[in-house]
């Protein structure tokens, strides 16, 4: 009887068994063909050939180019792979003449610089060669002045000239005062519209004085350094550009086109030089 009862046990058991190993084999069937639905809704060559449409239009293209790629794997075959294909190369078109477009711009803005650059180039040997030039055999030295004006020291001037020799080429300023009086100056101030500079100088080494007739002048010659080149370049374009020598008077003066001119055709003839 035991034997009976176990043997019937056995044979539940085992149809149990099969009844769920059968119904696992079938849910696994089931959601496999589901995972393909799914799959076919998500990247099915209809949904594809919609996404590429619509982002083609927005001009999406780094997303168009994913569809592409996913198309050319899944649906080569489809009615619509010609067309989402027709789009892709569209792009890469478009793509290229932007690029083609781009190199052209940066070529007209290379093109443009360069033309600025040689016009400006131009236009600092054409004032160089408008400078007054005397060559010193002696020293083997060239000098070039404004060509507006010779600076006399007993005139009220200021002026740049230019030195030469066959390695380099320098900058010197000349301030010069003519009166009744004298000024006894021991400071020198440049300015224009609120921005002021004063001159360095020796007084012992680089001022000079004379008087005749009963007129005296007193004169500076300086070297001019690369801080005060920046200031004359910008102090010479201004209209209010002033001079002030500054001692026991003072005297102060604007500074006439000429003088302001010269400055500007020197400094573009020392540019030209050291270019």
């Amino acid at each position: 009887m035991k034997l009976r009862i176990t043997i019937v046990v056995l044979s539940i058991l085992f149809l149990f068994g099969c009844v769920s190993k059968s119904r696992e084999t079938e849910l696994l069937s089931k959601i496999e063909k589901l995972e393909l639905e799914l799959d076919e809704l998500k990247n099915g060559d209809e949904k594809l050939y919609s996404e590429m449409k619509h982002y083609y239009q927005e001009s999406k293209y780094p997303t168009c180019k994913s569809i592409y790629i996913e198309m050319e794997k899944r649906h080569t075959n489809s009615k619509h792979f010609v067309e989402v294909k027709d789009l892709y190369t569209k792009i890469l078109r478009k793509e290229e003449q932007e690029r083609e477009e781009l190199r052209k711009k940066k070529e007209q803005v290379q093109a443009e610089e360069k033309r600025k650059i040689e016009l400006e180039k131009q236009k600092k040997l054409k004032a160089l060669k408008k400078l007054k030039k005397s060559f010193d055999d002696v020293s083997g030295n060239t000098w070039y002045y404004n060509p507006y004006f010779t600076h006399y020291n007993n005139k009220n001037l200021t002026s740049l000239y230019i030195g030469k020799s066959d390695s380099y080429s320098w900058l010197r300023l000349k301030m010069s005062y003519q009166g009744s009086n004298w000024i006894f100056f021991e400071r020198v101030y440049l300015s224009y519209d609120g921005n002021t500079k004063e001159v360095i100088f020796d007084k012992y080494d680089d001022k000079e004085t004379e008087n005749s007739g009963g007129g005296v002048w007193e004169w500076i010659d300086v070297s001019v350094s690369k801080d005060l080149l920046k200031f004359l370049r910008d102090f010479s374009q201004s209209p209010n550009a002033k001079m002030r020598l500054s001692g026991k008077y003072t005297e102060t003066r604007n500074l006439t086109w000429n003088e302001r001119q010269g400055i500007r055709d020197v400094i573009k003839g020392y540019d030209a030089l050291n270019e």
